[in-house]
């Protein structure tokens, strides 16, 4: 892994994320259940994702989107801190396969990426983030989904919930977002 980012600094380039960013991170699967995944969470993200790399132990390959080093936006990446994230419009990956039969105990469905390699990135969701999930078209930004889902939504803990189900739908490779309309509004 520090080969990997070596190479994108000496080519002139920024990191941007992985194409498929679920298998590197601690937050997802069997990685975000171990004893170590709080320490994990503390380290850089290069050093986490070199340390999820050894633990899974059959990474031969890596897919990364990067950016100039000179890019005038530099890399742009998505973030759930402040109330940006309100305002990104998330878009279901064309891949996701809702499950919805043999569930664990208090699922309304899992939600599954087939194209990780790695069978414990699973994303089991409770009615209520299965009804955010479905009312995401494509058009509508978090907050609308969140407003129209669950009308007084102004309500921290529906926010904060809203906030960590978003977030795990973009670690899990679950949704990209197009978070265009908050980078304009910001020039």
């Amino acid at each position: 892994m520090p080969q990997l980012f070596e190479f994108i600094e000496k080519a002139g380039l920024t990191f941007g994320r992985w194409l498929k960013q679920a298998p590197y991170t601690p937050h997802c699967g069997v990685v975000a259940k171990i004893p170590q995944a709080f320490r994990l969470a503390q380290l850089s993200l290069a050093e986490q994702y070199a340390a999820v790399e050894l633990f899974r132990g059959t990474m031969v390959r890596h897919s990364v989107i990067t950016y100039r080093d000179d890019s005038p936006g530099g890399a742009q990446p998505i973030s759930f801190a402040g109330d940006d994230w309100l305002g990104y419009v998330p878009l279901r990956t064309p891949d996701t396969i809702c499950v919805q039969e043999r569930l664990p105990p208090g699922a309304a469905a899992v939600l599954i990426n087939p194209t990780h390699a790695y069978r414990d990135l699973v994303m089991p969701i409770d009615s209520t983030e299965k009804g955010l999930f479905d009312a995401i078209d494509g058009n509508r930004s978090i907050g609308g989904i969140v407003e129209r889902t669950w009308p007084s939504s102004q309500a921290k803990p529906q926010l904060d919930m809203a906030r960590a189900f978003f977030e795990n739908l973009w670690y899990y490779d679950q949704v990209v977002f197009d978070a265009s309309r908050c980078r304009a509004n910001r020039l």
